[in-house]
């Protein structure tokens, strides 16, 4: 008996009784033939919950939904290889990018983190919003980005408004992620700008303007946390991408 090929499609049916032998976890790895895959589940919510959480089952066959169409726009997200009516497995889309800035060197962080910020503007060309594109929502396969996991501000049809949050998210994802990287903020943004058909950048300035107005009520929280020297602080971030933006 031959084995079989790595680089064959995978059998759709054969991912599905391996996915169901593993035991439940809302995300869960598998390897199959020296390939990576990811089984989505839908959340098992306790009945005490719902009416905060709401029902998993309704919640995961909507970004099942929400996968597909925007899988059919052309956005780079992963492709559902098999699915059930509560479960899906995906294709291994790369590492996010969070990993990537700890791992790569400066120059090539800096490259990938450019190929981000134009893959965003090229997704809102679309007139589509991912809703959270922050840096550990975003992959690198060294070939391609993919976003994943898309969140309930996902829309098909956005608005500018829509697009300009998603860019700030973008850049507050990388002042909040590693003090050393932010200084690839400027080249970032200018990726973006240069793929920018919609004027998205002069509207996240506006924003960015609205924001600082009322932020001065976090000044103590921000000084707190710069003293204490806290990592990853999201106040922290927003002072400095406010800063960055203006």
């Amino acid at each position: 008996m031959t084995n079989p090929d790595p680089h064959s499609a995978p059998d759709a049916d054969e991912l599905l009784r391996l996915a169901q032998q593993k035991p439940y976890a809302r995300v869960a790895k598998l390897k199959h033939n020296g390939r990576r895959y990811w089984i989505k589940r839908a959340e098992v919510t306790p009945l005490r919950f719902r009416l905060q959480k709401g029902n998993g089952a309704v919640a995961f066959r909507r970004e099942v939904a929400r996968l597909k169409a925007f899988a059919a726009k052309g956005v780079p997200v992963p492709p559902i290889l098999a699915e059930t009516p509560d479960m899906i497995v995906l294709t291994d889309v790369g590492k996010p990018l969070t990993r990537l800035a700890r791992r790569a060197s400066a120059d090539e962080f800096q490259h990938v983190l450019s190929l981000a910020a134009v893959a965003l503007a090229q997704l809102h060309a679309m007139g589509v919003s991912h809703g959270r594109p922050r840096l550990r929502d975003i992959c690198w396969n060294r070939a391609e980005i993919r976003f994943v996991d898309l969140e309930a501000g996902a829309r098909l049809t956005a608005s500018r408004l829509r697009q300009a949050r998603d860019l700030l998210v973008f850049l507050h994802s990388i002042f909040q992620n590693d003090p050393d990287i932010s200084a690839c903020a400027d080249g970032a943004l200018a990726a973006y700008g240069g793929a920018d058909h919609g004027q998205i950048i002069p509207l996240a300035r506006r924003m960015a303007r609205w924001i600082r107005a009322v932020a001065f009520l976090a000044t103590p929280l921000i000084r707190r946390d710069r003293m204490r020297g806290k990592s990853n602080s999201e106040l922290v971030a927003l002072a400095d991408l406010l800063d960055f933006l203006s």
